[in-house]
């Protein structure tokens, strides 16, 4: 069991010590995934709600997870890999070693995309001081950018796309309710959609034109 245990921590000291923010994105999505794993199950196991409601709020919450989930790690992933790049690449660096690289063999090439400090800069021994100095800022810069993802994530870009979606799957619904001759809500009541009346057929309605298909 020992032996386990430690190759469980070598593992993820050889998966996030080089690369800290990496650890950023996977225990923020992991969050994610508990979070609405524990949405899903207490709507699955609450006597209160009726097996009714639960064919259309479990297929519901599912579908917001996935957004959530989704929208979180794509965000905050692709904006750790493009602030990495700038680093690697010598698009953002430190003064000092920026200086160091005008004076350096790769003065007009550093900077440009195809360029990577770690490896063109390894040959070279006059490299050695400046490394623990760019590692450092590499793991900062990556990491407050990541940060900065996350929250831009969950306070904005997430809330912002759940709410049109929603927003789509109301109109949707609200539609399909009122095709045909069995028409559920009235030209008046339509153009009131706060009132009392349309809410309290809202809700049937969802029910019978949801498509998730769920069976609980």
């Amino acid at each position: 069991m020992r032996k386990v245990f430690d190759k469980y921590l070598e593992n993820l000291w050889n998966n996030y010590s080089k690369d800290p923010a990496k650890i950023l994105v996977h225990t923020g999505t992991i969050g994610w995934a508990l979070s609405s794993a524990a949405q899903i199950t207490a709507i699955l196991f609450n006597d209160k709600i009726s097996a009714k409601d639960k064919t259309f709020l479990i297929p519901q919450e599912t579908f917001d997870a996935a957004v959530n989930i989704g929208c979180f790690y794509l965000l905050t992933s692709g904006i750790k890999k493009f602030s990495q790049k700038l680093v690697t690449t010598g698009k953002i660096l430190p003064r000092a070693i920026r200086a160091y690289m005008d004076k350096s063999p790769f003065k007009d090439s550093y900077g440009k995309f195809g360029f990577n400090m770690e490896k063109d800069l390894k040959p070279l021994a006059s490299f050695e001081p400046y490394k623990k100095s760019y590692t450092a800022f590499k793991n900062i810069f990556t990491g407050g950018s990541t940060i900065g993802a996350t929250v831009l994530s969950c306070n904005i870009v997430t809330p912002l796309l759940r709410n049109e979606l929603a927003s789509f799957s109301h109109n949707t619904i609200v539609k399909r309710a009122n095709e045909g001759k069995n028409q559920v809500f009235t030209k008046e009541e339509l153009e009131n959609k706060d009132s009392k009346v349309f809410q309290l057929k809202y809700k049937p309605a969802l029910y019978n034109n949801h498509t998730g298909g769920m069976k609980v």
